[in-house]
């Protein structure tokens, strides 16, 4: 019995092991079978504004309808919200027949283009044994989205790429090189009238997203990927054809574009605010007030920015939010420093602070005019009152010291007076 129960054990893993092994091989296409880049248009939600991309496999003799989509995240995943700010959100890959999304995509009015690559029957079997491999294996079924990096449009890209090998030449689109990826996101989301999602997401980008790209890298975005894949052509029997078939649209709908009042808008409100404070200044300097309390307001704001960038930097796996200029002028220690201030009886370092600071203002502007118009208005308001202050703490000082002589002068002259008296 014993020899009979592990006789059991070994047939029911020799099972097991088969069973994975026919689940993880991709069935073999036949001649009539088409692999597709589907792109889908921006929609009006934020997560919707970059657009989207799939890779379909069709096979009709097979019943293969699988398109592939690499955008999918489960909300009932565990500390969701906390993993989304920290940039550890796990996205998996997933697949449906195309009609599915077809009647998604529609009711959002979002148009869909098909895109028949020209690709041999080999070819066409290495992207769907990619698919299917990796959609097999959970520890390559989930991964690590990265906006720019690792996304729904990069990995199609690399798997076409893997397919075609270097037969594959990506023709040179002028308008697609020497951008940097902030300047490809604020495209979209201005184009679908985001200006806060604009505003915040290009204060807490840093650095690397500033750097400057190539076509390639560009197709990070799924409009820029089928544009790519437009020009493209590919090398085949010492002849270049385009590697895309044809191309068309797979129904007709028109999209919903709702422009806000500019009163909505961030730059309607920071303009306004930056009126407010040339105002401000001004009755302060002409009544010769400092104005600490106007300024504890503005700088305690610029300093909690700063905080929330510095944790986004060192407390986050974005990788993208890392050596972030704006902390030149959303400096942290705005936010408990400022409380320290008085109107009456202050202190000497309070000058060499705001010219401190001044200076930051000054080359945080440099690269806030490259970044935002939004952000410059930021900034411009924080410079005015940092300006006012460098020189205004100054000359009060001067004063101070001025007055002081005079006093001591008269007090000199009484004593003499005195003296001479006697």
């Amino acid at each position: 019995m014993k020899y009979l129960s592990s006789l059991k054990h070994l047939i029911l893993i020799f099972a097991f092991l088969i069973s994975t092994n026919i689940r993880t091989e991709a069935q073999n296409l036949s001649a009539n079978s088409k692999v597709s880049l589907i792109t889908v248009e921006p929609g009006n939600e934020l997560n919707d504004a970059f657009g989207h991309t799939l890779l379909w496999i069709y096979d009709p003799e097979n019943q293969i309808d699988k398109a592939y989509n690499f955008g999918v995240y489960d909300f009932e995943t565990e500390n969701f919200y906390w993993k989304f700010v920290k940039g550890q959100l796990p996205y998996k890959m997933s697949y449906a027949p195309l009609r599915a999304y077809q009647e998604y995509y529609q009711q959002q009015h979002r148009n869909m283009t098909e895109q028949v690559l020209d690709i041999s029957a080999s070819q066409k079997q290495i992207v769907y044994n990619h698919l299917e491999n990796t959609y097999n294996d959970p520890s390559k079924r989930v991964y690590m989205y990265k906006f720019f990096y690792d996304n729904c449009a990069t990995r199609v890209r690399d798997a076409m790429m893997l397919a075609c090998t270097d037969s594959v030449h990506l023709q040179n689109i002028v308008e697609m090189n020497d951008s940097t990826y902030r300047q490809w996101m604020n495209k979209c989301l201005i184009r679908k009238h985001h200006y806060w999602s604009a505003l915040g997401m290009n204060i807490a980008l840093g650095a690397p997203a500033d750097e400057r790209i190539l076509q390639f890298k560009a197709c990070y975005l799924p409009e820029n990927l089928q544009k790519s894949m437009r020009a493209a052509k590919r090398m085949t029997h010492h002849v270049l054809r385009f590697l895309v078939r044809s191309e068309n649209q797979l129904y007709s709908t028109t999209p919903i574009d709702e422009e806000p009042l500019f009163i909505f808008t961030p730059r309607f409100w920071l303009l306004l605010v930056l009126l407010f404070t040339g105002y401000k200044t001004y009755f302060h300097w002409k009544r010769r007030q400092k104005g600490y309390s106007f300024d504890k307001v503005l700088f305690s704001i610029a300093g909690l920015i700063g905080w929330l960038l510095l944790f986004l930097w060192f407390g986050t796996d974005h990788g993208v939010t890392n050596y972030n200029r704006n902390l030149l002028w959303a400096f942290p220690l705005h936010l408990p420093l400022m409380w320290f201030m008085q109107e009456r009886n202050g202190s000497y370092w309070y000058g060499y602070y705001y010219i401190f600071i001044g200076l930051l203002l000054a080359m945080g502007l440099f690269y806030a005019v490259q970044y935002s118009w939004d952000i410059t208005l930021l900034v411009l308001i924080l410079i005015i009152r940092a300006f006012y202050h460098a020189g205004f703490e100054r000359e009060h000082r001067m004063t101070q010291t001025k007055f002081r002589k005079i006093i001591k002068g008269r007090r000199l002259e009484v004593i003499h007076n005195e003296h001479n008296l006697e």
